[in-house]
């Protein structure tokens, strides 16, 4: 029996016959594109208008169905100490069991903790039937599985070819995936806010909404999840082990890029699609979890893999510009907010930690805010503050007002869960309420599905439930009658695979889609409280996943810490704000200072002036920082540290014209404002993996200043003339690098020579 099934395997790739029936099947897309599927061994060809081959199937690895050894992929924190068991051939099904665990509290509840898989893979032979359809083909292929056929449906979408793979009995598959052929020096660009670089070939990622991953030295000595796991896995305590080897043995990404808990690149805000730079657009259309290989184990092939029986993924065709613009067209891009909300804004944050924030304390800090503004004339334009509910309705009321009198537009805080927390961001009695109405997700035995939120039971709310739907409408109401201008929208990265949902939904499906169905909802309710307050609303959010941005304005990265670390300080935020940018979500709205502080400490005053810096030229200017020593205010540093942050305040005021230009085009274009350098300048490899620079429009190019102690800044220019406006304006012609002056208090940035952008 073992001859007689090497045999059927050596024969499951072998070509057909030469014959009419083995010419390619073509369908025709919607970008000029065709798909030519070959039928034996069945592969996929994608060609451009051209007729120029863009993506191929990989060609298949020996030895299907291949029963693989149990594999944990993600591994528990992120860890990568086990070998990555993978097989690569141009579509294929996992057969067998999967077990995925999620938090369920601390900081991180909804987060993977891991995921084991035990099964056999199984992979499409030959395409047995053809049925034409009205906008493309059904196909029938065998499989190495005798029991199974593989169903499949390419046909022309909304911008260019869509493809579906289904087995023909679904029981017991676990995953379904494709694989490609990687061309060259091909670069894979977008993903959402990944923070580790703006190419994402050689990594390994996974499309999972998931929130609080930290990084940066002192968070990853202090933790206590990761010293115990170090030890585990070296023998050796942290303090014992060198960072050198800490970078090479333990942590992947190394100490630079590492998170806690889920590894270097977890995000809140997850799109499912990409760009390649070999002329090709990508983006799967499921919301289960999602693996990517983009070359991690194999440098020659990449790999979309879904945990579900079934597979869906769209392929535009073009270069980066043209295939970027048709990916992001059906998903959507942000709403231009109102002017206002792109101004100076300042965020009194509730302090945490120790005696925590009272309705006294609350009050006393924005009272001094009050005293500041005025005796500065400070340029605000919104002030923000999370202590209403403390505040009460009348003393919320009566600040508004103060505000509006100052011609200042006030923001208050929502969140998509109910909880006792420090924060008091929520009235009394919530909890007990939505748990009551039954407003919130439930377990499969239909009880109030509880997880606990620091230290606290915590229920989310079901938005698929109309009774929950008007309750938030009502809470949205509540705000905006104390004479509200807008709000946050935090958190959505919670919900729980157990979860069940009013709509019959469960988790599986849910955990990345809730943030798409939380803002749809905002979204949706927007214009009916506008009628009714009389006024345009601004608000943004935190959470994001692909079909999401159509409803938001603008998003926050998440909870940044208070270093310069690429994991979650300031170097982390340009390929974050790059990456979303290219996949629609134009709207990045940093924490100038960073916000979590128990391990970094409050930012100082060097830290605090390069965050400003950073957010000068980018779509909004907003401080908010210090969870649990305080915010510093632009006042909070003396007279000398106002100075800086008023003369980055004006120069942000100059640029949010050309901003809000370049917003209203990307809305039709897809180009976001602040544009990656591959984006840019497509072609120009030099420029293509630069993460810590950009455009803003096609004239100002931007480059910060991100490392600590730093007074100069290496800027690679582009071709042409460019000048200097952040020190003696002499024009220099790129190609080039060049190193500028950038002492504290400067931001370096230059303009096209010729170019006014404002």
């Amino acid at each position: 029996m073992k001859a007689v099934a090497a045999a059927l395997a050596a024969l499951a790739f072998a070509p057909a016959a030469a014959s009419a029936a083995a010419k390619p099947i073509v369908v025709r897309g919607a970008d000029g594109s065709r798909v030519e599927v070959t039928r034996a061994p069945l592969s996929l060809t994608v060609r451009d208008a051209d007729g120029r081959a863009v993506l191929r199937s990989a060609a298949p690895d020996r030895g299907f169905p291949r029963r693989l050894a149990p594999t944990r992929d993600p591994e528990p924190l992120g860890l990568e100490r086990e070998p990555d068991r993978v097989v690569y051939a141009p579509l294929t099904f996992e057969v067998g069991s999967e077990q995925r665990v999620q938090w369920t509290g601390s900081f991180f509840p909804g987060n993977l903790l891991f995921s084991k898989r035990r099964g056999t893979t199984h992979a499409a032979r030959r395409v047995l039937s053809v049925d034409r359809t009205a906008d493309g083909v059904r196909l029938v292929a065998s499989t190495t599985d005798p029991s199974r056929r593989l169903d499949i449906r390419v046909r022309r979408s909304r911008g260019g070819v869509r493809v579906t793979a289904r087995p023909s009995r679904t029981r017991g598959v676990i995953t379904t995936a494709a694989s490609f052929a990687i061309r060259g020096a091909e670069a894979f660009h977008g993903f959402g806010g990944r923070h580790q670089g703006v190419d994402q070939r050689g990594h390994k990622l996974y499309g999972w909404v998931e929130q609080e991953n930290t990084g940066g030295r002192a968070t990853l000595s202090q933790t206590a999840l990761l010293p115990a796991v170090i030890e585990e896995g070296t023998g050796r305590t942290l303090d014992e082990l060198g960072l050198p080897e800490l970078t090479e043995k333990v942590l992947p990404g190394g100490y630079e890029h590492y998170m806690v808990p889920n590894g270097p690149n977890a995000a809140y805000y997850v799109q499912n699609h990409f760009v390649s730079s070999a002329g090709y657009g990508l983006r799967a259309e499921r919301s289960e979890l999602t693996r990517w290989r983009m070359g991690d184990d194999r440098r020659d092939r990449w790999q979309v893999a879904v945990s579900a029986p079934t597979l869906d993924f769209t392929v535009v065709t073009g270069g980066v510009r043209r295939a970027t613009r048709r990916l992001t067209a059906p998903t959507g891009r942000h709403r231009l907010p109102p002017a206002w909300a792109q101004g100076a804004t300042l965020w009194r944050a509730i302090q945490v930690g120790g005696a925590g924030e009272t309705r006294e304390s609350a009050l006393a800090k924005i009272e001094d805010d009050l005293r500041q503004i005025d005796a500065r004339r400070a340029p605000v334009r919104a002030y923000a503050f999370e202590a209403w509910n403390l505040l009460g309705p009348d003393l919320t009321r009566d600040v508004i007002a103060r505000l509006h009198q100052r011609g200042i537009k006030a923001i208050l805080y929502v969140r998509a869960y109910a909880a006792y927390d420090e924060l008091n961001s929520q009235p009394a009695g919530d909890l007990e309420h939505i748990r009551d109405q039954g407003l919130s997700v439930r377990t499969a035995s239909g009880k109030p599905a509880f997880y606990e939120m620091t230290g606290s039971p915590a229920l989310t709310l079901d938005f698929t439930n109309p009774a929950t739907q008007r309750w938030w409408k009502r809470r949205l109401a509540r705000l905006l009658g104390y004479g509200a201008d807008g709000f946050m929208q935090d958190f959505g990265e919670h919900v729980q695979e157990t979860d069940r949902f009013h709509d019959g939904s469960t988790g599986v499906t849910m955990h990345n889609r809730y943030p798409v169905l939380y803002h749809r909802l905002t979204a949706r309710l927007e214009p009916q409280l506008e009628r009714k307050f009389g006024r345009q609303i601004y608000w943004f959010t935190r959470s994001g996943f692909t079909g999401s941005a159509a409803a938001e304005m603008s998003n926050f990265p998440g909870d940044e810490t208070a270093d310069w670390s690429s994991g979650t300080g300031l170097r982390s935020l340009a390929p974050d704000m790059l990456n979303r940018a290219a996949g629609g979500a134009f709207g990045y709205s940093t924490d100038m200072g960073g916000y979590l502080d128990l391990f970094a400490g409050p930012p100082t005053e060097e830290l605090w002036t390069r965050w400003l810096e950073w957010a000068a030229l980018t779509p909004h200017f907003r401080l908010h920082n210090s969870q649990r020593t305080g915010t510093r205010m632009p006042w909070s540093f003396g007279d000398r540290g106002y100075a800086r942050w008023l003369a980055m305040a004006r120069l942000h005021a100059r640029a949010v014209p050309l901003i809000r230009r370049l917003w209203r085009e990307g809305r039709r274009t897809g180009l976001p404002p602040t544009r990656p350098m591959w984006l840019a300048f497509p072609g120009d490899r030099r420029l293509a993996r630069e993460s810590q620079q950009w455009m803003l429009g096609p004239d100002v190019l931007v480059a910060p200043v991100v490392r600590e102690g730093a007074v100069s800044r290496r800027v690679r220019l582009p071709r042409g003339c460019w000048r200097l406006q952040s020190g003696p304006a002499k024009a220099v012609r790129g190609p080039r690098t060049v190193t500028v002056p950038a002492p504290l208090g400067t931001l370096p940035y230059f303009v096209r020579c010729g170019a006014r952008p404002w």
